[in-house]
């Protein structure tokens, strides 16, 4: 008999542990960096092939400083929401991992863009209306992308995905973004998700990287997903009898 227990429970923990998982990931469809040096607060930076994020004391390639730099980027997660509801079920998949992965150039050649290793913060915005191009300072609904209106778009909330720091080097850069309640609801609404990337107070981070608009589609930033299905009740409630059915056999053996 407890053989034969050991034997269900076995498949129960395989059915309820090893569920398949998908992984998928998808590139940018907006983003832009916005600068606070002078008359920059009201420039829009969205069309470069470069974004950058900074602190005040960083400094470009001639020792220079150029102002902080924060970059925004949005990304239309609905395909693979579709192909998650396909492999789970619609409703019935969570996310387990978030990942942001951008293609960061250690000494980029423009003067604009400041250099430095040090820690900036990645965090979740409301916002998903802010415009990549021409900014529209002071819309209601619709903010472009300038230092000036920054506030604005950061108006509905945030919330944190974590701290991290750049290499100073060129090369594949993965940040796993921890999955606070805001933003997992609104992965699993399977939309427009954005994000804002910011120097940490006093930070010496000059961080450059690759946009969309950067020529090689694989150096593009890209979110990638990892989902898993969400037990049945029944397999949760199989599971933990199996487990209390086992211990009683064996206590039963031990006396």
């Amino acid at each position: 008999m407890a053989r034969i227990l050991q034997v269900a429970l076995m498949g129960v923990l395989v059915a309820a542990s090893a569920s398949a998982q998908v992984t998928m990931s998808t590139n940018s469809i907006a983003d832009a960096f916005v600068r606070s040096l002078g008359s920059n607060v009201s420039s829009n930076f969205g069309g470069a092939g470069a974004l950058e994020v900074s602190g005040t004391i960083a400094t470009n390639n001639t020792g220079v400083q150029q102002g902080a730099f924060d970059s925004f980027l949005r990304f239309n997660i609905s395909s693979m929401a579709a192909t998650f509801n396909t492999s789970f079920g619609a409703g019935s998949w969570t996310i387990t991992n978030a990942n942001l992965k951008v293609t960061e150039v250690g000494a980029p050649s423009n003067a604009i863009f400041n250099r430095g290793v040090g820690q900036f913060e990645v965090q979740w915005i409301a916002i998903d209306a802010w415009l990549e191009g021409t900014g529209m300072p002071n819309a209601p609904t619709t903010y472009g992308i300038v230092w000036a209106d920054e506030s604005a778009v950061l108006s509905d909330g945030q919330a944190s995905l974590g701290t991290f720091s750049n290499a100073g080097a060129d090369g594949l850069r993965t940040f796993s973004l921890s999955l606070p309640a805001s933003f997992l609801n609104d992965l699993l609404a399977g939309g427009l998700v954005s994000v804002y990337m910011t120097a940490t107070p006093g930070s010496t981070v000059g961080f450059n990287f690759n946009s969309r608009n950067f020529g090689t589609a694989s150096a593009q930033p890209f979110l990638e997903l990892t989902a898993v299905a969400i037990p049945e009740p029944s397999t949760i409630c199989l599971l933990t009898l199996s487990v209390a059915a086992l211990a009683v056999m064996r206590r039963r053996r031990s006396r």
